[in-house]
């Protein structure tokens, strides 16, 4: 089942993210690798644990375009509870992204999150304006072109646009 075409358009920030592609769709080189796990479903929730909220906010909303909006669940359920950032993407295939204060002063680190754009150029440049950490320019992939970033707690954002 492959994911129906969506493209989200940030009221806040006017950054347009494309869907994600199906695997298959990626083309042979990477459909030939992917495998599947019996009785486990697609992906549905990212979520990132950060030092510092409003520094993370700044850099997801102002330097990769995310429309992030700030809640907090009472509660003491560790994964769900505490003030958090978040967006989902619910026409077609849902998903959240979210990124929640550390409770233990241990952030997500050396994780890498991917987010399809249409224009990487202007995305990269985006990102640069927003202070945002380059790894690496924009540069060809076997499945188009993409850029990665790093976040203030050390996590890969990548920024990707297909041929």
């Amino acid at each position: 089942m492959g994911l129906r075409p969506l493209r989200r358009t940030s009221v806040a920030t006017g950054l347009t993210i494309a869907p994600a592609t199906p695997i298959a769709a990626a083309g042979p080189a990477i459909a030939g690798r992917v495998g599947h796990v019996e009785g486990v479903g697609r992906l549905v929730a990212v979520v990132l644990e950060v030092s510092d909220l409003d520094r993370a906010l700044a850099v997801y909303r102002d330097g990769f375009g995310l429309d992030l909006h700030i809640d907090d669940h009472a509660g003491d359920d560790r994964w769900i509870s505490g003030r958090h950032a978040a967006t989902s993407w619910t026409q077609g295939d849902f998903l959240h992204f979210a990124l929640y204060e550390a409770k233990d002063d241990q952030p997500t680190h050396r994780a890498q999150v991917a987010f399809a754009v249409e224009d990487l150029e202007s995305a990269h440049e985006r990102a640069v304006r927003g202070g945002v950490e380059v790894v690496h320019t924009p540069k060809p992939q076997p499945w188009g072109r993409s850029a990665r970033y790093r976040d203030p707690d050390g996590n890969v954002i990548e920024l990707t646009q297909r041929a």
